[in-house]
């Protein structure tokens, strides 16, 4: 497994460094400057003395290496729009904000999504499933927005049960949760459903019912701990991004995580927080992938990660 994880470890590595230079040189490819204001012209001696200050005056090469060490160093840089404020921390203030409500999310996705993929399953074609299925196949169709601004206009417009903005209280937990939860359980259920109805074909399946096993431990102990695999898989990326937190729902709901940060950096092109929430969020891509397939081997012993 040392070997495995040495080479998931450096192929992750090479990843990070292929994204930060694709990100460094994008973001220096873009027209403009990240100190014009809208359709105001800046005078070119005070945009000289602009790009002295923050080193955009030297070669596009310099500048690079430049920033590589200061990452590798674990700083971000500061943000061009605010030179008081560095970007490790709008990620140290943004992260925990977002990683809170991506959290509570991958549970209630995992909990739901696993239950609904088992029941139909076991109840192939019965009226549950097909109800399961529809509303898994709305969950995948349906983009985020559209079904934001559906569920805040319903239970926070005309029904007033919810509030619409903020993290004062449990309850204004509970729509964002949502949000970000529907797809992936409808993902999750409909991944457990196939798995689960070719698993419970197998061999050992009707040798644990022949010895007399009840049926909730064939179910749990033998069938979903081979079943759930698929869904492991994705909760690699599933959980990088739900912590990260989602631009859409923290905009809408009016959140200060994560995604306030990007959308306003992009907004008012501040490169420096663009580059920095974006390699962090590849960061922590990378980390929970390599968590996941090393979490293969505990979940079933017959996955070999020597080779």
């Amino acid at each position: 497994m040392g070997k495995y994880i040495f080479k998931r470890i450096l192929s992750g590595f090479l990843t990070i460094i292929v994204l930060i230079t694709c990100c460094f040189f994008l973001m220096h490819a873009i027209p403009g400057s990240p100190f014009s204001k809208g359709e105001r012209t800046v005078p070119e001696a005070v945009m000289q003395r602009l790009n002295e200050k923050y080193g955009l005056d030297k070669p596009l090469h310099e500048q690079y290496f430049k920033y590589l060490e200061n990452i590798a160093h674990g700083d971000f840089g500061i943000s061009y729009k605010n030179s008081s404020v560095q970007v490790n921390d709008l990620i140290t203030r943004g992260f925990p904000i977002s990683a809170r409500i991506g959290a509570l999310a991958v549970v209630f996705s995992v909990l739901v999504g696993i239950t609904l993929g088992i029941i139909s399953a076991i109840k192939r074609g019965s009226l549950f499933d097909g109800i399961a299925m529809v509303i898994a196949t709305v969950g995948v169709c349906v983009p985020l927005f559209v079904l934001s601004v559906l569920l805040l206009y319903l239970f926070a417009g005309v029904l007033k049960w919810l509030p619409t903005y903020g993290l004062s209280t449990w309850k204004h937990y509970i729509l964002p949760v949502t949000c970000l939860s529907f797809s992936p359980i409808a993902y999750i259920a409909r991944m457990t459903r196939s798995s689960m109805l070719e698993v419970m074909q197998q061999d050992y399946i009707r040798t644990a019912r022949a010895k007399g096993v009840s049926e909730f431990l064939v179910i749990c102990k033998h069938g979903l701990r081979n079943a759930v695999l698929p869904v492991v898989t994705y909760l690699g990326t599933l959980i990088a991004n739900l912590l990260t937190g989602s631009f859409i729902v923290e905009r809408l709901f009016a959140i200060p995580g994560l995604g306030k940060y990007f959308v306003d950096s992009i907004t008012a092109r501040d490169y420096n927080v663009i580059m920095g929430v974006t390699i962090f969020l590849g960061i922590f891509v990378v980390i929970c992938n390599l968590v996941v397939d090393v979490a293969y081997c505990v979940i079933d012993p017959r996955v070999k990660l020597d080779d």
